[in-house]
């Protein structure tokens, strides 16, 4: 009994996906390693809805939670993973409106009076991992953040469990690729 206790404690602290923890801008890369793969693979893709395309050697991972009612603003990442070059991508995907390359999310804090922006530059891949990181990093901080959309102020996220779904997959990301 007592090894079962100790083997759901490590399976559960393994599986665990810590809420505090910045991401240095300047190590963040694509590729994975098999072993860090396997882990989500086999533990973590339950919380994923799966689509394969075959031809292009790309499982595009999309977290049960995100927002799918697309008839308004949306925001919401997907890791597309390439097994043929193992690399992973995490890729943005939101109203079809809004241009990327000139897309803003402004923050405020919560405690303060302090506020900002964070703005989208260029539609690369390396770009929207950068601004997708500055995202993250930016809620570890515990702020308030918005967009403008059709001349209304819109928060980023529907509710808690879609800004959850973005952070749980950078976070997911992040452990594929190493960074955490």
């Amino acid at each position: 009994m007592n090894k079962f206790i100790i083997l759901f404690l490590i399976s559960s602290v393994a599986c665990s996906v810590n809420t505090s923890e910045k991401v240095e801008l300047e190590k963040l890369r694509f590729n994975y390693t098999d072993d860090a793969y396997i882990f989500f693979r086999n533990m973590r893709q339950t919380n994923y809805d799966l689509e394969v395309m075959e031809e292009g050697g790309w499982r595009i991972y999309r977290h049960e939670d995100r927002q799918t009612d697309t008839t308004d603003f949306y925001f919401n990442i997907s890791m597309v993973v390439n097994w043929r070059v193992n690399r992973v991508y995490p890729i943005i995907e939101m109203t079809k409106s809004i241009d990327k390359e000139s897309f803003q999310v402004y923050w405020e804090a919560i405690e303060s009076t302090e506020k900002g922006n964070i703005s989208m530059e260029g539609e690369k891949r390396r770009d929207e991992m950068l601004f997708a990181s500055k995202l993250y990093n930016k809620m570890t901080d515990e702020v308030e953040m918005y967009v403008h959309y059709k001349n209304k102020k819109r928060p980023l996220f529907l509710d808690s469990d879609k800004k959850e779904a973005f952070r749980v997959s950078m976070y997911d990301f992040y452990r594929m690729t190493g960074v955490l």
